[in-house]
């Protein structure tokens, strides 16, 4: 009777034991995992222009800065005269590239070979007034670290004769 005792609190000490034992572990391996794991596709903090500081979340810090770009670019590019003969409305995609120290440059321009013959001289317009944006944009973050990010920026181009 003394030994069914003993064999039935060892049993019992082992059954517990495991279970006070088995969650810190398996409580450790998740947080390395979770840990390792990163989504190059996303960014935790969106590059920002000083005017978009104040925005609570990710998503409208994305938007007020696509929209600050947009409004820059109309500013600079609303007096450009563009030199077509005939009349014109297409959508040129320009990728925008903001670098790990902030700065905005242009990566590639997809345009139609319509823009392309009637309005060559598209390119350099759109290279200058990317040039002549603020240089005050904080860059991307990724766990406290600048990185590389790219937007497309659709712009409609049109021209009345």
């Amino acid at each position: 009777m003394f030994f069914r005792l003993v064999i039935l609190i060892s049993v019992l000490l082992v059954t517990i034991s495991c279970d006070f034992i088995s969650p810190k572990r398996t409580a450790l391996r998740n947080t390395v995992a979770i840990d390792t794991v990163i989504d190059y596709h996303e960014v935790d903090v969106y590059p920002l222009f000083m005017d978009c500081n104040n925005c609570d979340t990710s998503e409208k810090q994305n938007l007020c800065f696509e929209m600050e770009l947009i409004r820059q670019l109309q500013k600079i590019t609303l007096d450009i005269e563009l030199g077509a003969d005939e009349h014109i409305r297409d959508t040129v995609m320009v990728d925008i590239l903001v670098d790990t120290e902030g700065k905005i440059s242009i990566s590639e321009i997809h345009k139609s070979e319509y823009i392309l013959e009637a309005l060559p001289e598209l390119d350099s317009l759109l290279y200058q007034s990317i040039a002549e944006l603020p240089a005050t944009v904080q860059p991307s973050l990724k766990r406290g670290i600048p990185v590389n990010s790219m937007f497309k920026l659709p712009i409609v181009v049109s021209h009345k004769r």
